[in-house]
């Protein structure tokens, strides 16, 4: 879900400047100089709009042929010092600025200003170099109810007088859940041009441990180790985009369940209270239990959605959908599909939230199914809600506790493989 923007801090320079840049606009010429001074002023405006428009490159170019033209006029390199504020060319914003500070014209009160706005930059380009290596780390624990530990059939008498195993039956119980991880960041001191953007680049790796251990039913135990690393790229106010590998070695019960394989790329688009986020996943399951003989596959899945804050950031919703293929070795594990869900959050008290989200997944399978002969067709229905809250005092400073409650309905024509499930959790985490 997506959180309130906050800006980098050139959107401030811009305003502090902006206000006071018409104090030192010299007057129009007159008489035959002013069909010049009006196209000064023309190109001074369209520089202005470029670099509103988040044209950056083209604004600094508009307005440094402003300032070759009238080196004097010092409302146009105040802007281009923005300008170059919002490009991080900080260098270049802190030269621009001091040779406004330089000009024994330049008023008092513009003074002030601009002093503090070349402050701002240093600040900023302290930010930018000063932690190129970051590490967080973080811990999760937690307990957990299921009331279907087995994905077991709603019901065990099938059509055609089949009677299935007591143990297929839905069998509930408590687990314990744990999650530790690592995260380090490469943040690069280093901004590249991509078309009008000025981007920064970073390195992400992770790696994390997590195991769920029910109390009877220990055959369904989840262990799951998880390496990912990958390259992004941030356009402040703009843009941000990341490829992801990744791997993940799985364990189920006592026994090894197969190792994961994937990339995913993901790019999100940032519009006023707005983001759009597009993303792909290639992913190569490879099982290795011999009761997963011809479930091997490969899977691909592709979407877009949208989310937006209202009420100053207290409340924020998002909407998507998503298509998926799956081309196992086993026609009858072959399948593909779509997903669409919905979802919303809100700041409902001090350092406290609320969620909810619901999807709809439909399925449909290639292959027929044992003892059914047909294709399988399912659809599923899953809704959850959940609360958070982050501990500011006492021992748990900084802890955040987790409550969810999550109920999943899933309807097929194959009927072993209709069921209802429902997951009740609390959870503590830390970040460090």
């Amino acid at each position: 879900m997506i959180k309130a923007k906050t800006g980098n801090g050139g959107g401030h320079g811009k305003l502090v400047l902006a206000s006071l840049a018409l104090a030192l606009l010299p007057p129009l010429a007159q008489g035959e100089e002013s069909a010049t001074t009006a196209d000064t002023e023309r190109l001074f405006k369209q520089g202005i709009f470029l670099r509103e428009q988040a044209k950056i490159y083209s604004s600094i170019e508009a307005l440094e042929t402003v300032l070759s033209n009238n080196p004097t006029l010092q409302r146009a390199r105040l802007e281009l010092a923005v300008a170059y504020f919002r490009a991080l060319d900080y260098a270049r914003a802190t030269a621009e600025a001091q040779r406004v500070l330089d000009d024994p014209k330049t008023p008092d009160n513009v003074r002030l200003a601009v002093l503090a706005f070349m402050a701002q930059i240093k600040r900023d380009e302290v930010a930018l170099s000063a932690k190129p290596h970051n590490w967080n780390f973080s811990f999760d624990a937690g307990l957990q109810y299921d009331t279907n530990v087995n994905v077991g059939p709603s019901s065990t008498t099938l059509p055609g007088g089949l009677v299935l195993n007591p143990g297929s039956k839905p069998r509930s119980d408590w687990a314990g859940m744990t999650q530790i991880s690592a995260i380090h960041t490469y943040n690069s001191p280093f901004v590249v041009r991509i078309g009008e953007s000025p981007t920064r680049f970073i390195w992400q790796s992770s790696a994390s441990l997590y195991h769920k251990g029910y109390f009877r039913e220990d055959d369904f135990n989840l262990t799951a180790v998880t390496l990912a690393t990958g390259p992004g790229w941030i356009a402040p106010n703009q843009w941000r985009g990341k490829v992801n590998f990744q791997v993940d070695e799985l364990a189920l019960g006592d026994n090894r369940l197969g190792t994961f394989y994937s990339v995913s790329p993901t790019m999100t688009f940032l519009h006023k209270n707005g983001e759009i986020n597009i993303e792909a996943l290639a992913m190569h399951k490879n099982f290795v239990r011999t009761v997963d003989q011809g479930r091997d596959a490969d899977f691909f899945s592709a979407g877009a959605s949208y989310g937006h804050i209202f009420l100053q950031g207290k409340l924020a919703a998002q909407i998507g959908a998503k298509g998926f293929s799956e081309n196992a070795e086993t026609l009858r594990f072959d399948n593909k599909g779509w997903e669409a869900f919905a979802g919303a959050n809100a700041s409902a008290w001090e350092k406290g939230g609320v969620y909810a989200r619901y999807t709809y997944r439909k399925a449909k399978f290639k292959g027929e199914e044992p003892v059914f002969g047909i294709a399988r067709k399912e659809s599923e229905q899953r809704l959850e809600i959940g609360l958070t809250h982050t501990f500011s005092e006492g021992l748990l400073k900084d802890w955040k506790f987790s409550g969810n409650w999550q109920r999943t309905d899933t309807d097929s024509n194959v009927d072993i493989y209709t069921y209802a499930r429902e997951v009740t959790g609390f959870s503590l985490s830390r970040m460090f």
